[in-house]
């Protein structure tokens, strides 16, 4: 199986695969993605600036070594992990914060010497302000680049299943810009996704939440 790794800049991606074709095939959308070829610094460069243009949704790099695709992203950016959860009440309504004028999952920065999945509970509930949770299964990574003081940052993020209670008090932690959490129905989610990030619509996919 071909290794294939999605990096989200904004709501565009940036897909470095080692089989192109194979992608494609799989994914119809990448059809007008614009491809490069080799992991060099050269290339990625060329690659981010045909995401800054207008109307340019994607970007393709193929290289045969997964390694040499890493290497070099990780080259040019400040990698860090987060984590964050997908929180399931026993309603079955999900867990969503408002942050930044979008819907989004909790989560935060991995904290030195603390184990992911840890953090990824500490985060929800420091920003949701849930007492009780229950960690279930990994759902999947997600990877975005941002901005931030003048410092390119790849965030790797872990996303786990998460079981809370609707008893507990939800309280958005504003110091994290977050104004309202909010427990939504599945049948209610679209309208939220609209107003999210690409990122979360994929763990909800990964999830097998929507389609």
């Amino acid at each position: 199986m071909a290794f294939t790794r999605k990096i989200y800049v904004i709501d565009k991606s940036l897909i470095l695969t080692t089989n192109r074709e194979e992608y494609m095939s799989q994914h119809p959308a990448a059809e007008d993605y614009m491809v490069f070829e080799a992991a060099t610094a050269d290339t990625f460069s060329k690659a981010f600036k045909q995401l800054e243009k207008p109307g340019r949704n994607g970007v393709i790099i193929e290289d045969a070594s997964p390694d040499a695709l890493i290497q070099q992203l990780d080259a040019m950016f400040e990698p860090i992990d987060a984590g964050g959860g997908l929180v399931c009440n026993e309603h079955s309504e999900f867990l969503m914060i408002f942050r930044k004028g979008k819907w989004d999952l909790p989560k935060g920065k991995l904290d030195a010497g603390e184990d992911i999945a840890a953090c990824s509970i500490r985060e929800v509930q420091e920003e949701t302000g849930l007492v009780k949770i229950d960690l279930g299964e990994k759902i999947c990574d997600t990877y975005h680049i941002y901005e931030q003081s003048k410092q390119q940052i790849l965030k790797r993020t872990a996303w786990y299943r998460m079981n809370g209670s609707s008893l507990d008090k939800l309280t958005p932690q504003k110091e994290e810009n977050i104004l309202e959490a909010r427990w939504i129905r599945k049948e209610d989610l679209a309208p939220y996704l609209s107003k999210s990030y690409e990122a979360v619509r994929e763990v909800f996919r990964q999830a097998g939440i929507v389609e």
